[in-house]
């Protein structure tokens, strides 16, 4: 071997650490999958849109850490909605209490960030919410949340009055004429965001609403004026006058089916 040789071929070893660390990355990449219950919860409240779903995230290679899940809602008119996650329920175990029967332990999870593991599958319920409503909604009950200040700052705060005015007002209108559920197919799509690469299954799914689906959720909008009338007046003191102050949200579980 002559020095041009010797030299090409250190030369091309100088390459191996890379494309042996690139080819490591490659085949070790975490290989992620989602298992969802086969109906989600879909409802319409104060909070307009939403959409849980409880599943779990399985992982292969090796452990992620998941910073941020939304879901692309496209209905078969071609309206697309993006739903953010805004809050997760971890199920720990169970048990047995007396009189009661099996209740599920359950612990409230922040949404910064969440740890998938190679070695365990935990089950998760976690709660989405439209990305565009409440971006709006945030301007109108930071407007109404200054007035409330402004009144209370200046003791000319009146619970009925407050009700009433503009600024509560135009959060009622927004919230009822935002309702967006429509009968017919929707096409469920994860997005799912990680600081490092990965691959993705199980991410595409498929539902439908009925007539009778988008009348239940509609009727919660005639709960909307109350529900703030609950939060600003004082609590009831009497047993009918909690009766007549309680609220009941309606939600529908339609079935819901994976794009294979």
């Amino acid at each position: 071997m002559n020095l041009t040789e010797l030299a090409a071929l250190v030369g091309a070893l100088a390459w191996a650490p890379p494309i042996f660390t690139a080819v490591r990355s490659w085949l070790t990449k975490p290989a992620l999958r989602v298992i969802t219950q086969p109906s989600p919860e879909v409802g319409y409240t104060t909070f307009g849109p939403i959409l849980n779903l409880r599943l779990a995230l399985t992982v292969k290679h090796r452990d992620i850490v998941i910073t941020g899940v939304k879901l692309r809602l496209t209905h078969e008119s071609g309206e697309e909605t993006v739903f953010s996650w805004r809050g997760i329920t971890q199920r720990l175990g169970q048990f047995n209490a007396p009189q009661v029967g099996t209740v599920p332990f359950e612990k409230e999870l922040n949404v910064l960030a969440m740890k998938v593991s190679e070695k365990d599958i935990e089950e998760r319920f976690i709660r989405f919410q439209s990305l565009t409503f409440l971006e709006r909604k945030t301007d109108l009950d930071s407007i109404a949340t200054k007035k409330l200040f402004w009144h209370r700052q200046n003791d000319t705060f009146s619970a009925e009055d407050f009700l009433r005015n503009q600024e509560m007002t135009e959060i009622y209108e927004f919230i009822k004429q935002s309702f967006s559920w429509k009968p017919g197919g929707y096409r469920l799509k994860f997005l799912i965001e990680s600081p490092d690469a990965f691959e993705l299954t199980g991410d595409e799914y498929t539902f439908s609403l009925t007539p009778m689906h988008v009348q239940d959720l509609s009727s919660n909008l005639s709960l909307i004026d109350k529900s703030y009338k609950n939060e600003v007046l004082p609590p009831p003191e009497t047993d009918a006058d909690r009766a007549e102050r309680n609220i009941v949200w309606k939600w529908v579980y339609p079935e819901m089916l994976e794009e294979k």
